[in-house]
């Protein structure tokens, strides 16, 4: 095999590694959005409305559109395809009954993806925060009687997975993401092509490949991986390609071949030179030579070459391998000096990279966690609590009538009371519990080892805490209430996801029984309840 060869065999599989990995995160970005529209059907509050007044939800789909950034849009729609009430009354009235999205979401989930892909590439390009149509997930709503209400339809913001592309590209690569249909949606400008529909037709069926683009004008290295979903999420049929130019590729390779050529053109100088020299008899002088450059680096304080007498072709090359020796000594401290400088330019970057790493994962208002940090840690507490039977629980945390603190007192006033809250929530918590801020004034609490009567005193302790301290803003003294929902895990709990949703369905529990208490999550139904 050549080096090539070898060289585009490696490289080709870390492109499908690039791709598969940048898929597999979209995945399960889309199922996390997929499976939390899903609950929303399950709440009693929405039941309920549906089944009498559903205008009612419009506060609930508000805070709700308000509080997870990946929205732009929530709405309930009547078996006669009237949108009834939505988030910010946004297309209130609107009749969808031709809607895809809505016809199949009567039936059950549905997931629809038309997006405007010039009208993302203006967004992505100007760099605004444009809330446009992406991704719609639709799914049906039974009221009390269990009777086919309607339709909860949830449309998702691109951003997210725009963030999730930008932060897998690399120095020299590009990352796609590709339609069905082979369009690009996102990705770099000059990339907005459209690859065959035959060739994206085998690669989807392949689910993951490497391949050649020679349609530009210098030939493309790519990796292919296919949104198959992520457990119950059926996926988007998008595909993922990375793309690395193969100038950039075969940099190495080119590098390597020039570096031999160059050696054995001097070796082969040296060879002749040599020849001429034993050719006119001064085999002496040069084994001398010989001899005092075998001992350059075997005998300490010699570091160059006698200067020889003798013909003038020993002579010149006495010279010549002196000043070679100076070069090379001149060259090796160069060397040194940019070893040194790529280490101290590593040590700098791992220092920005960590310094990243800190930002994309804390809230910038509370120095907490954000959502991202917190779901990741979760996660895997999670799966430690599955495989060893070490309990944990959440606690969601809402402070009670904020808006108020915004209007009586102003934005500037709320950050403070949000950040003292934040505070005194954490002062609480022992060093191996979690808290993370999740969106406006709402909080999530990750407690280890804890059982439910002891995640319970803990809230209670939490609640006490904030309701009896004083919040100093601008000469006066604020002060607050928290509502809490508290839910230990148990053997129904599928992922930390439905954990936090019991937590979330007791914090609503908390806010109907007036506000300023603890509330726990009832126990799941067990699979076989569910099943039914």
């Amino acid at each position: 095999m050549s080096v090539r060869q070898e060289a585009t065999r490696l490289i080709s599989r870390e492109m499908v590694q690039i791709s598969e990995t940048a898929s597999d995160r979209m995945d399960r970005y889309f199922h996390g959005v997929f499976h939390r529209v899903r609950s929303y059907t399950n709440f009693d509050l929405i039941r309920s409305a549906v089944s009498t007044d559903p205008q009612k939800l419009r506060p609930s789909f508000d805070r709700l559109n308000a509080s997870f950034a990946d929205f732009t849009w929530l709405a309930f729609v009547n078996t006669e395809g009237v949108v009834v009430v939505a988030s910010d009354g946004l297309r209130e009235n609107e009749i969808v009954l031709e809607q895809g999205w809505f016809l199949k979401g009567l039936q059950g989930p549905a997931i629809e993806d038309a997006p405007d892909l010039e009208a993302i590439e203006q967004a992505v390009t100007s760099g605004k925060d444009v809330a446009l149509s992406f991704v719609k997930f639709a799914f049906p709503v039974y009221n009390n009687r269990d009777e086919l209400a309607g339709v909860l339809v949830a449309a998702i913001h691109w951003r997210e997975i725009e963030e999730i592309r930008k932060t897998m590209e690399r120095t020299g690569d590009r990352i796609v993401v590709v339609t069905r249909g082979g369009e690009i949606m996102l990705g770099s400008k000059d990339l907005r092509t459209r690859y065959r529909s035959a060739q994206v037709a085998a690669l989807r069926k392949a689910k993951h490949d490497v391949f050649i683009d020679g349609s530009g004008p210098t030939e493309v290295l790519s990796g292919y991986a296919a949104m198959d979903g992520h457990r119950d999420f059926p996926g988007m049929g998008w595909g993922i390609v990375a793309r690395r130019n193969t100038e950039v590729a075969f940099a190495a390779t080119r590098q390597m071949f020039w570096s031999i050529v160059g050696i054995g053109t001097g070796i082969a100088i040296l060879g002749i030179l040599l020849a001429g020299v034993i050719a006119k008899r001064v085999s002496g002088p040069i084994h001398e030579l010989t001899k005092a450059a075998d001992r350059i680096g075997r005998d300490n304080g010699i570091t160059s070459l006698p200067r020889l007498r003798g013909s003038a072709e020993v002579i010149h090359l006495s010279t010549s391998l002196r000043s070679l020796l100076l070069r090379i000594g001149f060259v090796e401290r160069l060397t040194l000096e940019a070893e040194e400088k790529a280490a101290e330019d590593a040590r700098k970057f791992a220092n920005d990279i960590a310094s990243l790493r800190k930002l994309a994962e804390t809230d910038p208002l509370t120095n907490l966690m954000n959502r991202r940090a917190f779901m990741n840690a979760a996660a895997d507490a999670m799966r430690y609590y599955q495989r060893y039977n070490r309990a944990i629980a959440t606690l969601v945390v809402d402070i009670d009538h904020f808006k108020r603190v915004n209007d009586e007192h102003g934005h500037a006033a709320g950050d403070g009371v949000i950040r003292r809250v934040s505070e005194l929530i954490a002062q609480t918590l022992r060093e191996t519990d979690k808290v993370a801020r999740f969106g406006g004034e709402e909080f999530v609490v990750l407690l280890r080892e804890v059982s439910e009567p002891e995640a319970q005193e803990l809230a209670e302790r939490i609640r006490l805490v904030i309701a009896n301290s004083q919040i100093p803003f601008d000469g006066k003294e604020l002060s607050v209430t928290v509502s809490i929902g508290c839910a230990a895990t148990t053997a129904q709990d599928r992922d930390v996801e439905e954990l936090i949703e019991r937590a979330d369905r007791a914090l609503y529990a908390a806010k109907a029984a007036g506000r300023n208490c603890v509330r726990l999550a009832p126990a799941p139904a067990s699979n076989k309840v569910r099943a039914a």
